[in-house]
């Protein structure tokens, strides 16, 4: 009887068993959609994670994507009224100065990245450009890649006119005023004019470097001084040598204008650099690049972009598979060829690194340039500056005070006093 009983125990045991393995299956399986949000609106982002995600549903065939893609400008108000509504994506491309705002809009938080960053290696990850993402005692996004503008310069067009290397913003004035020959269509300097964040960050490289500041140490507004109002003078009189219609120039036209040699100089993204050489294949090593200053100092605009995950996803576990994913060494390296030099490594795997430098043909062609950008880490964004994560920071942005000033002073309708005024009343707003 004990042995009849004991077989039925282990028949009933095998069916539950069995049921539960196929129950489990079932629901591994059960259909995930993902909704990406890519917060730049360059097409070969789009296309490179489009192959990323085919490549990822070959071993999880259970998880669809929808990629959609948007402008930096539109970012700024679709998180906000994603939030609002509600149906904010599962993952987004995330500027670091940003993420402490969006978290702390009520219902906007974001999801603690810091299993990601482990598994990943925290040591592998620049110092500067984890901490910067460290918020309430959680990681906000997994840093990816860093931004800095920098003054790229052509220097057979310095040799051909006699000017030497320039070091100072005295010297880019001057090679702007000798360069440029608009009867000959030819243009000193390229730099952003539109009410948009190029002109901003273009700026911010003037500012920085001189030892300007948005905020003080503490979080106060510490713009309208001597150095603010120099920086605004600075830019001013470079915009003097820009092509027409430089009013309404963001990015793609300043690197369109270097790229084509119509503009001497640009201040610009490295994406400058990989732009030119694709044009200008046959030019290898007549482009540099430099922090120009008054002050001695290397300071630069310098963003740092990373992946975040909304803590109101369902499905927060394999959002974060994916972005794991993200920076296996083939799929970093891919990262890293879309940027075009737009983004420079925050995550140290050698072998991704120089996937990516094989694949390029600009790093081959401007060694020096390349050794130059990869060499400074440090820098600045605006409602972050030396002050640190905070949840306002991202209100400088959002709000367009720096370029929506910048654009009406090039545009005449405020001189400097009163941008830097404009400026400075606006961040005490936000911060005091």
């Amino acid at each position: 009887m004990h042995t009849l009983f004991g077989s039925i125990r282990r028949v009933l045991t095998t069916v539950l068993l069995a049921s539960s393995l196929v129950s489990l299956a079932a629901h591994a399986q059960e259909p995930v959609k993902l909704t990406l949000w890519f917060t730049d609106s360059r097409a070969q982002y789009k296309t490179w994670l489009e192959k990323s995600a085919a490549e990822f549903r070959k071993t999880n065939p259970n998880v669809s994507f929808e990629i959609v893609q948007m402008s930096p400008n539109d970012a700024y108000i679709k998180w906000p009224a994603s939030i609002a509504a509600g149906n904010q994506p599962d993952i987004t491309w995330m500027f670091f100065a940003f993420s402490a705002w969006v978290n702390d809009i009520p219902g906007g938080a974001l999801a603690p990245m810091d299993d990601v960053i482990n598994a990943l290696g925290k040591d592998k990850f620049h110092p500067d450009g984890l901490s910067a993402w460290r918020y309430k005692d959680k990681y906000l996004g997994v840093p990816y890649t860093r931004q800095p503008f920098y003054l790229f310069w052509r220097k057979d067009k310095f040799a051909e006119a006699g000017l030497s290397a320039p070091k100072t913003w005295d010297d880019i004035i001057n090679a702007a005023k000798v360069l440029h020959k608009p009867e000959k269509g030819q243009y000193g300097i390229a730099i952003a004019g539109k009410n948009d964040w190029t002109v901003r960050q273009n700026f911010e490289l003037v500012l920085y470097s001189n030892g300007g500041h948005l905020l003080t140490k503490d979080g106060k507004a510490a713009f309208d001084n001597d150095v603010g109002r120099k920086a605004i003078d600075i830019y001013t009189e470079l915009f003097k040598y820009t092509p027409p219609g430089s009013l309404n120039a963001a990015y793609a036209e300043v690197n369109r204008s270097f790229a084509t040699g119509t503009s001497a100089m640009a201040i610009s993204l490295p994406v400058a650099l990989s732009q030119f050489h694709d044009a200008n294949p046959g030019k290898a090593g007549q482009v540099g690049a430099l922090i120009p200053s008054d002050a001695g100092l290397a300071m630069t605009m310098q963003n740092n972009k990373g992946w975040s995950i909304f803590e109101k996803s369902k499905h927060q576990a394999e959002a974060k598979k994916f972005v794991q994913f993200l920076y296996e060494t083939d799929q970093y390296a891919r990262g890293l060829e879309a940027s075009a030099l737009g983004g420079l490594a925050l995550y140290d795997d050698k072998q991704a690194v120089e996937m990516y430098f094989d694949r390029v043909g600009s790093v081959k062609a401007y060694p020096d340039v390349v050794k130059t950008l990869l060499s400074n880490h440090s820098g600045y964004y605006s409602g972050i500056d030396w002050y640190g994560q905070n949840p306002k920071g991202g209100l400088v942005g959002s709000k367009g005070i720096v370029e929506r000033n910048l654009n009406m002073h090039l545009a005449k309708k405020q001189d400097t006093a009163q941008t830097a005024q404009a400026i400075q009343r606006e961040l005490k707003e936000i911060f005091d």
